[in-house]
């Protein structure tokens, strides 16, 4: 058996077709917390008093029964939210799935700068998986995602193409048996050609953003290798020069090498969250997208 985090819980939703609820369980990390505050975190895209409005018109169960906003979670209940009276216009999967490889255990996809891996806010149907649902509405198990990668980093998306690949490569992530480099355009010219960074990394207190990361001594430890590949001291725009880095990530959390990448004074080019600017002009060319890839 694979770790209770990376089991299925529950059928696949078919995200070739309008999505018409929302289930939850509530682990222990989600405590304590309000029935109206789990759900304002979960769908961040309304208000709370939007939900407060659904919980009394019974549109939100706990357990199977109406519930209160006020009503305190307990680890192991299941929270069900019907969503099909407040449903998105559900458009054909516009994305153009680019395929890198594929054989009877993965897919393999290229995933440009931009586009969203799966359903998440207020895009629940222009997102790569909607378009591999789409594409493979026929098949006995639709292929399901192995790891994400945010929106605006490009780079390499696998996914299983049956349950029995699925836990298998879900251990090895599991067991840290599956390397991970990122390449990377950074601020300035480092000091060494090669390091580590071990800094622990949690949510930020005191930003707005609900998936913002900071350094922080309570936070979850977090270990980045980098290797400087290239560095360009004199770049027209940039003062402090320009390096091209590979990460090697020997944790997962989010948005680990941004938040590194700028805690040792070297950001990502274009991070709007962690960076400098929100985009850049490099030689002529415009970025606006942050360099990770």
């Amino acid at each position: 058996m694979y770790p209770q985090r990376l089991r299925q819980k529950g059928p696949l939703k078919d995200l070739a077709a309008p999505i018409e609820s929302f289930d939850y369980v509530i682990s222990e990390d989600d405590l304590p917390c309000r029935v109206d505050s789990f759900i304002k975190k979960k769908l961040p895209w309304r208000s709370r008093a939007f939900f407060q409005r659904m919980i009394d018109d019974g549109l939100v169960t706990l357990n199977g029964q109406r519930t209160r906003a006020g009503r305190y979670l307990l680890a192991g209940e299941r929270i069900h939210i019907d969503i099909s009276q407040y449903q998105q216009e559900h458009p054909e999967a516009q994305i153009e799935l680019d395929k890198i490889y594929e054989d009877e255990a993965i897919l393999v996809l290229n995933k440009k700068p931009g586009t969203i891996v799966h359903p998440t806010g207020v895009h629940l149907y222009d997102t790569i998986l909607n378009a591999v649902h789409a594409q493979y509405k026929d098949h006995a198990y639709r292929p399901t995602l192995i790891h994400r990668l945010d929106k605006d980093t490009s780079g390499v998306l696998i996914l299983a193409k049956s349950e029995k690949f699925r836990t298998h490569l879900a251990c090895q992530i599991e067991k840290r048996e599956v390397a991970k480099t990122y390449r990377t355009l950074t601020h300035g010219v480092f000091s060494q050609r090669s390091g580590e960074i071990a800094l622990p990394l949690g949510d930020n207190k005191y930003s707005h953003i609900r998936l913002k990361q900071m350094v922080r001594p309570d936070g979850l430890p977090s270990l980045s290798l980098y290797e400087v590949k290239a560095s360009a001291p004199y770049v027209p725009g940039f003062q402090d020069g320009l390096s091209l880095v590979d990460v090697h990530i020997k944790t997962g959390r989010t948005h680990q090498i941004r938040v590194h990448m700028s805690a040792i004074g070297h950001p990502v080019i274009a991070d709007k969250l962690y960076g400098r600017e929100k985009e850049a002009n490099i030689c002529g060319a415009r970025i606006e997208t942050h360099l990770l890839h």
